[in-house]
């Protein structure tokens, strides 16, 4: 394991790796931030309607969905380095061949193949974050890892809304620059890593498998809080909840944007800080008060029903979902003991098929019968999850490995 210089300060205690990773994550997260406002443009541009467009857009998280299983095995075959290396090149080349497309087929097989680049990329990352890093500190990197992800996906749409004026082919092209400057800083900040065959190759013991994390309470826990997450902040918040302003409150949409602003900043802000807690504390009172604090923001939207409870739940669920981010990711890398793939994989697709199932679900749910039994069931949703913390052991910092 390799540690940065020195074990003082905010960044005491985190290896090199996760420093080049937090790097790598930021400029990622830029690049896919310039592509998203521009996709719905040239997808009009390519003359065609709302429903192509939202496959197009679909196809990079189902993509993700569909190799992230694969990817995890893969990860423990041949080594995070070379997963990650070939999936932030795969990036590259499906965002730069993005923007030479002719027609929406053409942009939709692309896209997906940015997601499958994607789901390589992360899963190897998080895997390898998890892996570098002692059980005491992983909190606190998951925090400085995220945050750089997520202050690359704010700045990235302000940037690239600049650019779609210009044209609606260049900040895919931008994408995959980013991405390829990305691959590259890998490839050198990360080479001692490149004769690393396996996730378990610096200890040789064999890397756990998904079934034996799942023996694990805390594991369960952490795969639950994941997809509710999914599936309530990354799925709802993004999706019904608009419409919820919208319709039932009576707002103008500025206050879509503005409303997820206030979320993403307040996460954002958090999530370093939140990292420190979930290391000090202990993971079990850090992800319950997560999701508390997550199925808290959802009651005060569906109780207040006024643009005040509307911008402080937002602010709310962006609080609870810094620390329940941080505390499930170090409950998955205390179950897999930096030696399991498809551990990491299991636990990032519970979130990819809750950001899938839930603005599908849930939307049905608004649009037939009402918004406050569609947000009651997503607050149902988050209140299952939350009480399966309950079981996590009380261990300070790490989980029991199998």
């Amino acid at each position: 394991m390799s540690r940065g210089a020195g074990d003082t300060g905010w960044l005491g205690g985190i290896s090199t790796e996760v420093r080049c990773l937090c790097v790598i994550s930021f400029i990622s997260a830029v690049g896919f931030g310039i592509q998203s406002p521009a996709i719905p443009v040239f997808g009009q541009a390519l003359g065609v309607g709302s429903s192509m467009i939202g496959m197009i857009i679909a196809a990079f998280p189902f993509a993700r969905l569909l190799m992230a299983w694969p990817g995890g095995r893969l990860v423990n075959r041949w080594g995070e380095y070379r997963l990650l290396c070939g999936g932030l090149g795969l990036m590259a080349l499906g965002s730069v061949a993005a923007g030479f497309s002719a027609s929406a087929e053409q942009l939709l097989a692309f896209r997906g193949l940015c997601g499958m680049g994607s789901i390589l990329y992360s899963v190897s990352a998080m895997s390898l974050m998890l892996r570098t890093t002692a059980a005491s500190h992983r909190g606190r990197a998951a925090g400085l890892f995220m945050g750089a992800y997520y202050v690359g996906t704010v700045a990235g749409p302000a940037i690239g809304s600049l650019f779609v004026d210009m044209s609606v082919r260049l900040p895919f092209f931008l994408y995959g620059a980013g991405t390829g400057a990305a691959a590259l800083v890998a490839a050198l900040l990360l080479r001692h890593l490149r004769h690393s065959h396996s996730a378990a190759s610096d200890s040789g013991q064999a890397a756990v498998s998904f079934g034996q994390a799942l023996r694990l309470a805390s594991y369960r826990s952490a795969i639950a809080s994941n997809f509710a997450i999914g599936f309530a902040v990354y799925g709802v918040r993004v999706s019904v909840l608009p419409l919820f302003l919208l319709t039932v409150l009576n707002q103008p949409a500025k206050w879509i944007g503005i409303g997820l602003a206030v979320g993403a900043l307040t996460q954002t802000l958090l999530l370093p800080k939140a990292g420190r807690w979930v290391d000090t504390w202990g993971r079990k009172p850090s992800l319950m008060l997560g999701m508390t604090l997550v199925l808290g923001s959802f009651l005060l939207i569906q109780g207040g029903q006024t643009l005040a409870t509307y911008l402080g739940g937002l602010a709310l669920m962006g609080l609870g979902t810094a620390f329940c981010t941080t505390a499930a990711a170090a409950v998955a890398g205390d179950a897999a003991n930096g030696r399991g793939g498809t551990v990491i994989a299991g636990y990032q697709m519970a979130a990819d098929l809750g950001m899938v199932i839930g603005p599908i679900l849930i939307g049905v749910l608004a649009e037939r019968h009402s918004y406050a039994l569609a947000l009651g069931c997503t607050a149902g949703l988050l209140a299952l999850a939350a009480l399966t913390t309950l079981t996590i052991p009380h261990d300070k910092n790490t989980g029991s490995n199998p």
